[in-house]
């Protein structure tokens, strides 16, 4: 096993401090008290750090007065860093008696960012994962979050980490399916009719896949399943923050360069929003291609003749200069989507350009281009934090009407199939 690297520098330090302890020790013991040998000052200074001497007069040096107070305080930093590498290595110990938490499993980039928004908010999590409990080091001993490591589809896991007194559990690995069935495998051992309502959240990329699924199950009593995905949260809080009905009221031409998942979930949600009555159009430019499923989208929402495909790489769009376009640059590449950004200002003034980052600590530039260029940068991680406050039964607990059910009675029960939860999700 490797070892922690948060333990190095600690233990360098206690070595330094019980080194300064034994030199004076063995230097001033028998310099002020006469006869003491050395092993009898090695014997002294020892127990110094269990706050226990038995010399005959309190010693008169300050070497020795220093040592006197010294050592115990390193007793009790290593005695408090010992307990805290317990808890962190058995966090059973922190789980045993936590309830109302937060359960978040599968700790990949979602998990972690909905832990960790979730921690800076106060709210007390548990952490479950199959990787490697290494890994993990450093992230834990920055979030303070303890982590389970097992298969969260095991009920024995789930109930490790509490699940029975839980808030809600949140399945966030990057698995639809391993997602879909924990959701479910979950809800078949926690369904109850008693209080208090619980919902069970689970991460689906894949719409087609969710949109299945809401119709699908049927949840009964007290627990109920709700499904999420953090692209269409960004999506909607962009259009939201970035593009409202105010922004927009003269835009004509709507142009999302990137149709990947983001894209995809940024076109439906514009097409959603607009007024069908409007005059507007909507470019999708994609450097593969994607016409099958950009069609069949825009069949899907009734409005293949207001949407075109073009087959192109975004950094070589020749776009003339016109006050009624707007831009989504759309794409999994950082880099690419500012390199294309700029490209589009040497000959735009006046559009709107969004440019969607995953990651974008700095500032200055963001500040000289959106000042300058009109750029307007987007993260879509503090987009999914600030949507993520949507969700019910995470940041305060759920209640009944926070389960979506839909059917004929109370008993026939589904996990939001309408279109309305499915959006709000």
């Amino acid at each position: 096993m490797k070892t922690r690297r948060w333990l190095v520098f600690p233990i360098i330090r206690w070595l330094i401090a019980a080194g300064i302890v034994f030199g004076i020790g063995l230097y001033w013991f028998p310099k002020e008290y006469s006869g003491m040998g050395l092993i009898e000052a090695f014997y002294f200074s020892l127990r110094l750090f269990i706050l226990e001497h038995d010399l005959p007069t309190f010693p008169k040096s300050w070497p020795l007065i220093f040592i006197y107070f010294f050592a115990p305080l390193v007793s009790l930093s290593v005695l408090g860093t010992v307990i805290r590498y317990i808890f962190r290595i058995s966090p059973l110990l922190k789980t045993k008696f936590q309830k109302n938490h937060v359960i978040i499993c599968g700790l990949g980039r979602t998990g972690k960012l909905l832990a960790e928004t979730l921690y800076k908010r106060g709210i007390p999590i548990v952490g479950v994962d199959s990787g490697d409990p290494e890994s993990f080091d450093e992230w834990c001993a920055v979030c303070r979050i303890p982590v389970i490591f097992g298969n969260f589809l095991s009920k024995p896991v789930l109930e490790r980490a509490g699940a029975y007194k839980a808030r809600t559990l949140i399945f966030a690995a990057g698995d639809d399916l391993l997602n879909l069935e924990a959701v479910v495998s979950a809800y078949g051992w926690l369904k109850t009719d008693t209080e208090p309502v619980k919902l069970l959240w689970a991460h689906i990329a894949s719409e087609k896949l969710a949109m299945t699924a809401r119709r699908a199950l049927r949840t009964r009593g007290k627990v109920g399943i709700r499904l999420f995905d953090t692209y269409r949260i960004a999506a909607k809080r962009m259009l939201k923050k970035y593009f409202s009905e105010d922004v927009r009221k003269d835009v004509k031409e709507i142009n999302i360069l990137g149709f990947g998942k983001f894209g995809r979930d940024l076109m439906e949600m514009i097409v959603r929003d607009l007024d069908i009555h409007d005059s507007w159009k909507i470019n999708i430019v994609d450097i593969k291609d994607k016409e099958k499923g950009v069609y069949l989208l825009a069949n899907e929402l009734g409005v293949p003749s207001r949407v075109e495909f073009r087959q192109e790489n975004i950094e070589d769009i020749e776009i003339s200069d016109k006050p009624d376009k707007a831009f989504f640059l759309c794409t999994d590449d950082d880099i690419g989507n500012l390199a294309t950004a700029l490209t589009l200002t040497r000959n735009i003034r006046g559009t709107h350009i969004y440019v969607r980052m995953a990651k974008w600590p700095i500032s200055a530039i963001e500040e000289h281009l959106q000042d300058e260029c009109g750029l307007t940068f987007i993260n879509i991680n503090d987009l999914v934090v600030e949507g993520i406050d949507d969700l019910p039964g995470i940041f305060e607990p759920a209640q009944s009407s926070d389960i979506k059910r839909s059917g004929s009675s109370p008993d026939e029960a589904g996990c939001g199939a309408h279109e309305e939860s499915a959006n709000n999700a």
